[in-house]
Parts: C-alpha cells; sequence; structure tokens
C-alpha cells in the first residue's frame, strides 16, 4: 500500500477531524489531504524525476505535506538534523547527495551560508511558502511516473554508536508496516494527540511522533519551542495524550512539573526512547498514573524493534511486535534452539525491516543476510510465541560476559564516581594494542586534584567483580553522551584507542 493510500485512508475517516497542531492552530485531515494533493501536482512540474530532497528544517506542518507529497512522485525524502554544528550539517548533506534541499523559513539563512562556504550547487525549497496554487485537490501520477509500493521514498540515518553512520532505505511498504506495528503496543484512538519535542529527523521522532499519528487518524501536535511552565501549560492546552522523549527530557519535566506544582492531566503514556529511563522516573510516572513505554530499537528497521511495558512493578523485557520474528545466536553464528531463556546477537525480520544501505553492498551483506537483519546487539529472549519477551543489553562491542551472562560495564560508574577527586567517570570496553578486550575507567577529576591511575585501580578491586575490574585508566575532560544520556561507548573506544597495559 502506498503511504498516500494509508493516509488518504486515515483521513476519509476523519476528515473534520484534526490532522496538526501548530501555534494553536488546527488543520483538518481534509484540509491536510488537499494541501498534499496540491503539492504533488507543484512538485511533479517543477523538481524534474526522481528528485531527492533533503529536508534541513524544523518539525511544522510543511514538512508533513512536502513529505507526503514527496512519496506521491517517487521523490526520496532524506531528513537532516538541523542543530549539528556546520561542519556535521555539511558531511550529512555531502553524503546525502541531493538535487534539492527543503528548508523552513528559519534555517534558509543557514542552509544558503553553508552551501556558499562549501561551494555546492544545491536548489533550496523554502517549503512554508509552497501552498501548490489552484491544482486539484486529488491527486493524480501521470501514467509514466505511477508510484510503486516498493519505490524506496526515505533515507534515515544510522546513529553511528559503533560505525560512520550510514542511510536506511525504505520503501512505502516498510513504513506503512511500521506504523501498523505499533497500532498494539499503543492501542490508540482517533482522540489520542502525540507530542515528541525531538525532531522528525531522528528514526523515532519520525515513526513515533509524525507517521504513527498520520496513518492512523490521531492528531499530530507540534511542538514549537516552549519551555518550563509554559511547556506545561501547552501540553495542556493542545490536549496532549501522547508523549515521546528521551530519558533526560522526562526528567527535565518532572522536575518542571515539581517546580511549578502541576501534573499532566490527559497524558495517558510516555515513550521512552534513546536510553534506559532510571527506575526513580519510572516511579514518578506511576504516582502520576501515566503508563511507561520503553522503546528499542535502530534505524535500520524504522526504529521500533521492541516496546516494553514499565507499569509492571518490574519490568519483564519488551514484547515481540506484530509481524516481526525474532532469534539469538551464539559466538559461532549458529541458532540458539530454545524456549528458556537464552542470549546472544539478536536478529529480526519481518516487513519493516530495512532495504539496506545504498552504495554500500558490502555491509548491506553484512547486515542483511536473507531476510534476517543482524542487528549487532545482545539480546536476551524469553518464552516463545505471544509468551516472547526481548531484554536488550547492549551492543556486542560494549558488553562483558560476567560468569556465563553479558552485561555492561555501566555498573562500575557508580563506584569510579564515589572515588574523592572524580567529578564523572565511566567504565567502557576497549582494545589494548594487542587487540585484546578489556574494560577501562574514564575519569573527569575534579580542579586542581591529585588523582592517580593505581588509586582508581585500587578503589575499585574491593567492589568489582574480578571480570569487570578495569585494567586501565585514563584521564579526560569529559565524558562523550548519547542524546538519552547514557555513555557514548563508540566515542570512547574511537578516543582511546591501542591502549597498552
Amino acid at each position: 500500500m502506498l503511504l498516500s493510500q494509508q493516509f488518504s485512508s486515515a483521513a476519509q475517516n476523519n476528515l473534520s477531524h484534526p490532522a496538526l497542531r501548530y501555534l494553536g492552530k488546527e488543520t483538518s485531515y481534509a484540509n491536510l489531504r488537499t494541501s498534499i494533493a496540491r503539492l504533488s501536482y507543484l512538485y511533479q512540474n517543477s523538481l524534474g524525476d526522481h528528485p531527492r530532497v533533503a529536508f534541513l528544517t524544523q518539525n511544522s506542518p510543511a514538512v508533513i505535506a512536502t513529505f507526503f507529497a514527496l512519496t506521491n512522485i517517487r521523490a526520496l525524502s532524506i531528513p537532516i538534523a538541523p542543530d549539528l554544528p556546520p561542519d556535521q550539517t555539511l558531511e550529512w548533506i555531502k553524503s546525502a547527495k541531493p538535487t534539492h534541499i527543503a528548508v523552513t523559513s528559519d534555517l534558509i539563512d543557514k542552509a544558503r551560508d553553508l552551501l556558499h562556504e562549501a561551494h555546492l550547487s544545491i536548489p533550496l525549497i523554502e517549503i512554508e511558502k509552497k501552498h501548490g496554487g489552484e491544482y486539484d485537490t486529488t491527486f493524480t501520477p501521470p501514467p509514466e511516473n505511477m508510484p510503486n509500493e516498493k519505490d524506496v521514498v526515505l533515507l534515515l540515518r544510522t546513529h553511528g554508536s559503533v560505525e560512520k553512520p550510514r542511510f536506511t532505505a525504505f520503501t512505502h511498504k516498510q513504513l506503512h508496516h511500521a506504523a501498523f506495528c505499533l497500532k498494539a503496543p499503543y492501542h490508540s484512538l482517533p482522540s489520542d494527540r502525540f507530542l515528541t519535542t525531538m525532531n522528525w529527523s531522528h528514526p523515532f521522532a519520525f515513526t513515533h511522533g509524525m507517521l504513527f499519528p498520520l496513518l492512523t487518524g490521531a492528531t499530530c501536535i507540534i511542538d514549537h519551542g516552549l519551555q518550563a511552565g509554559e511547556f506545561l501549560d501547552f501540553i495542556v492546552e493542545s490536549r496532549v495524550t501522547r508523549l515521546l522523549g528521551t530519558p533526560p527530557f522526562f526528567h527535565k519535566l518532572l522536575v518542571t512539573c515539581r517546580n511549578e506544582k502541576k501534573l499532566l492531566p490527559g497524558v495517558k503514556s510516555v515513550t521512552v526512547g534513546l536510553g534506559m529511563i532510571s527506575h526513580e522516573l519510572r516511579k514518578a510516572f506511576q504516582m502520576l498514573k501515566v503508563k511507561v513505554s520503553q522503546c528499542y530499537g535502530q534505524a535500520e528497521n524504522v526504529w521500533t524493534i521492541t516496546m516494553e511495558d514499565l507499569t509492571e512493578t518490574e519490568p519483564t523485557g519488551g514484547r515481540g511486535l506484530p509481524g516481526l520474528k525474532y532469534k539469538v545466536l551464539d559466538s559461532q553464528g549458529d541458532l540458539i534452539d530454545s524456549k528458556d531463556s537464552r542470549a546472544g546477537l539478536l536478529a529480526v525480520t519481518g516487513a519493516t525491516v530495512m532495504n539496506g544501505y545504498p552504495d554500500m553492498d558490502k555491509e548491506t551483506k553484512s547486515a542483511l543476510r536473507g531476510t534476517w537483519l543482524y542487528t549487532g546487539d545482545i539480546a536476551r529472549l524469553e518464552g516463545d510465541g505471544d509468551d516472547l519477551r526481548i531484554h536488550f543489553i547492549g551492543r556486542k562491542e560494549d558488553v562483558v560476559e560476567v560468569d556465563g551472562e553479558f552485561t555492561l560495564p555501566n555498573s562500575v560508574d557508580r563506584i569510579l564516581r564515589s572515588i574523592p577527586g572524580v567529578k564523572d567517570g565511566a567504565a567502557f570496553v576497549s582494545k589494548t594494542s594487542k587487540n585484546t578486550p578489556i574494560v577501562v575507567a574514564a575519569i573527569v577529576k575534579q580542579e586542581n586534584h591529585v588523582l592517580s591511575e593505581k588509586q582508581v585501580l585500587d578503589a575499585c578491586t574491593p567492589h568489582v567483580h574480578s571480570q569487570l575490574l578495569p585494567k586501565a585508566v585514563v584521564f579526560t575532560d569529559y565524558i562523550p553522551r548519547e542524546a538519552g544520556g547514557g555513555v557514548h561507548y563508540s566515542r570512547m573506544r574511537g578516543q582511546f584507542s591501542g591502549i597498552t597495559v
């Protein structure tokens, strides 16, 4: 099924229902459908055949209408994170190889400056100024350019937690199934209203915060940068029922609720991605009677691989999603065939798995074996069929095997931070100059404090399991962290590779 067909189906059942809300104004499904049709005609006539359009945009109604219009004309959309440093944004643009760049008004100057400094001549489309003219309110593509559900319409960029970031390719069909898979865990209704402050360039925000609501008849609430108490008022005024974000976002939100002495009326659930939510935050949401779900995923699967309900007293693992199958493999690459608890390299298969990494055949063959996506993550599976539970442990490069069990070395972090003179600390897995994996302690010292490697190792020895005990200490100015607040292990490894012990 084409995305436009699925959207039209949702629109037909909810014509007067708001598809989105932005700056206090709501746009109905009927009006959004008309806007998409008119823009489809406009871009069909102005962009040429098979354009590649990079989106350097803040979240806005124009992004939604433009994206769906481009899928109608067999164009390729490539979201780019707008808040990166200029050199990283430029690298992203160059690797995307766009024929055009779509921009929102607030980013037009940044885009022009970037292109000018890099001596690139790529046409800019100011999408908030495009209204499609007086074209037909329904779009019919020309016979020679009829879209197909197997057309690749979206490139999402990987996080780059291990290798250099890559683009992952998705078709209409894969995006349709990505939305379908979320129906069961959300139990969403047309009355639901979804909000994320994350930019839609991230696969988690794109799928959960924009694509899923609009393909199921719910409402997409678009953030416009309010902070603190004003943001809480915005949630109430917009009648938000579903909140999506990272652990730091939800921590800040609850601190604001406490400081402003306000609750979150109407919010039914929060979905956490890009890091594990703490036990304390989970308990706080339970007290507010807000359901908490932990989402684990990768760009290679349009993000979502499992959703875990954390409302229960003790987390029991993520449930498998409809249409996906899961397995784990041992270190030799053989299937661990059991219905009992088993841990190993996680592989998934289903209609949402990417087409591959464009122009990277070797890497694609490594990640896709038959129909199975080899995630590069270590996970533990329990049960089978409808009772299957998936516990994500970590990237295979980041975990340590302790008494036959896989674990991250983050249990050492608390010990490191308790050492006098340590401002921040984190343990990570690296390799020696002889390519032997070891646990390393990274330390940020308090100002004017003298601290030696021996002091750190001696402080850890009585409290840390021998297989997790750091074998080396490195001193640094900061601990790199991901958007979710966790340690960015690959950056740590890159910064301190080839350690001698």
